[in-house]
C-alpha cells in the first residue's frame, strides 16, 4: 500500500496550461466506455450469476467512487429490480458494522487504485464473513481489490487527481450489470431492449459534445468569479450533483456543496444571496419538474443559476441565467450526458481561474505536509 505522502499523481510532471491531464480523460471517457463494457462482458454475466439468488448487496466507495456507487444502487433497484440494494462509505462499512455475515448477502466495492485502506479491507472482511465479493476498479488495482471474488477492471490509471472516465466507465459496468440481472431474471422486454439502445448510443452521443465545449467554456467564463457553489440534482443526479460538488472542490478549490433537491427546499435554501452560484442538473422527470421550481424560487433570491439538462428537462431553461442543454431523452440514462457537460464546465472553470485541475493543490507545501497526519 502507498505511503501516506506516495500518489501516482507527481506535481513534477504536471502540465502547466490547457489541455491539462483532466481534459485528456473527459475526452477519452466514450472510447473508455465502450471499451471497458466490451472486456467485461463474461465478468458482468457472471456477477449477475452470483447475485441473482442474493437478497442484499452493498455498494461501498469513498469519493467520487461512492458517488459512482450511488448510480449503482438507483440502477441495479430501478433496472436490476434488485430487492435489497444500498451504497454506503468503504468507512463505515468496515468500521461500523456495515459488512454482516447474512447468507447469500454480497459487497461491491468501487475503487480507482484498489489500494486504499477502507476499501481493501472490506473486500478482505467480506470475504472472512463469507459473502459474495466484487470490486470494480481501474486497470492494475491493488492486491486489496484483487483478491475479490469478481474483479471488473475499467480504465487505466487516471493522470489527473479529479477522476473521470474512471467514475463513468464504472458506471457503464453498473448499468450493465443491472440489465444483466435484468435479463438473467426473465424480465428483458423492450423496456429493457429501449435502455440498452440508448445507452449503446452514449458513446457517440458524448463525442458529438466533445466536439464543440462552447457553451461549458463560455459559462465557466461568466460565472469564474463565483466561490460559493450548490450543485442540485434528484433521482438518478443526486449522486450527479454530489460529484460535481467534489469536482468543483478538487479543481478550483472553491466551497461547493451537493445536494438532493428537495432537501435544499428544507432549510438551505435560506442560505443562498446574490453571492451564491447555484447549478440544477436536470434529467427531467419528477426532479427535473421540482428543479424548474426551485430556480424560480432562486429567481426571487437573486442567486445565480446555472442549468444543465437534457431535452427531457429542457423546461428549466426558462427559469435559468444560463442554460446548458445536452441530448438525451431516458432520465435514467441522464447522468452520462449530464456529467460530461459539467465536467467540462468544471474543467474551464478551474483554467479561467488559474487552476491545475489535476493536482488537488499537491503543489502546496501546506497540503503535502497535511497528508502527513493520515494514510488513505
Amino acid at each position: 500500500m502507498p505511503s501516506k505522502t506516495q500518489s501516482i499523481i507527481d506535481p513534477s510532471k504536471a502540465r502547466a496550461g490547457h489541455p491539462f491531464h483532466m481534459f485528456d480523460a473527459i475526452s477519452a471517457q466514450p472510447a473508455a466506455i465502450a471499451d471497458a463494457v466490451v472486456r467485461n462482458r463474461e465478468g458482468i454475466a457472471a456477477l449477475a450469476r452470483a447475485l441473482k439468488d442474493t437478497p442484499s448487496l452493498t455498494l461501498a466507495g469513498l469519493g467520487t467512487s461512492l458517488n459512482g456507487a450511488m448510480f449503482g444502487e438507483y440502477w441495479l433497484r430501478t433496472i436490476g429490480r434488485m430487492a435489497s440494494v444500498r451504497a454506503v462509505s468503504s468507512f463505515d462499512a468496515v468500521l461500523y458494522g456495515l459488512i454482516k455475515p447474512a447468507a447469500g448477502g454480497a459487497l461491491l466495492v468501487l475503487s480507482h487504485r484498489g489500494w486504499k485502506q477502507y476499501s481493501a479491507r472490506a473486500v478482505a472482511e467480506a470475504k472472512a464473513a463469507g459473502i459474495v465479493t466484487a470490486a470494480i476498479c481501474g486497470q492494475g488495482p491493488g492486491e486489496g481489490a484483487r483478491q475479490a471474488d469478481h474483479l471488473l477492471l475499467t480504465t487505466e490509471q487516471e493522470q489527473s487527481a479529479a477522476h473521470t472516465k474512471s467514475l463513468t466507465a464504472a458506471m457503464a459496468l453498473l448499468l450493465m450489470l443491472a440489465l444483466e440481472l435484468r435479463a438473467q431474471a426473465g424480465g428483458g422486454g423492450l423496456e429493457a431492449q429501449r435502455t440498452l439502445e440508448e445507452f449503446e448510443a452514449i458513446p457517440e452521443l458524448m463525442r458529438r459534445r466533445l466536439g464543440d465545449d462552447s457553451r461549458e467554456r463560455d459559462a465557466a467564463e461568466q460565472l469564474r468569479n463565483y466561490r460559493r457553489i450548490l450543485v442540485l440534482g434528484g433521482g438518478p443526479n443526486y449522486p450527479t450533483a454530489r460529484e460535481i460538488a467534489l469536482k468543483l472542490k478538487e479543481t478550483s478549490f472553491v466551497y461547493a456543496e451537493g445536494m438532493q433537491i428537495e432537501e435544499f427546499l428544507h432549510g438551505p435554501i435560506s442560505s443562498a444571496d446574490r453571492d451564491t452560484l447555484v447549478i440544477l442538473a436536470s434529467g427531467g422527470g419528477a426532479a427535473g419538474a421540482r428543479a424548474e421550481q426551485v430556480a424560480n424560487a432562486l429567481g426571487e433570491i437573486g442567486a445565480e443559476r446555472l442549468g444543465v439538462y437534457t431535452r427531457s428537462g429542457s423546461a428549466l431553461a426558462e427559469a435559468v441565467d444560463v442554460g446548458v442543454q445536452v441530448e438525451g431523452d431516458d432520465e435514467a440514462l441522464s447522468p452520462f450526458a449530464l456529467l460530461l457537460s459539467l465536467q467540462l464546465f468544471t474543467y474551464w472553470l478551474a483554467v479561467k481561474r488559474g487552476c491545475n485541475p489535476d493536482l488537488a493543490h499537491r503543489d502546496d507545501a501546506r497540503q503535502v505536509k497535511a497528508a502527513t497526519h493520515f494514510e488513505m
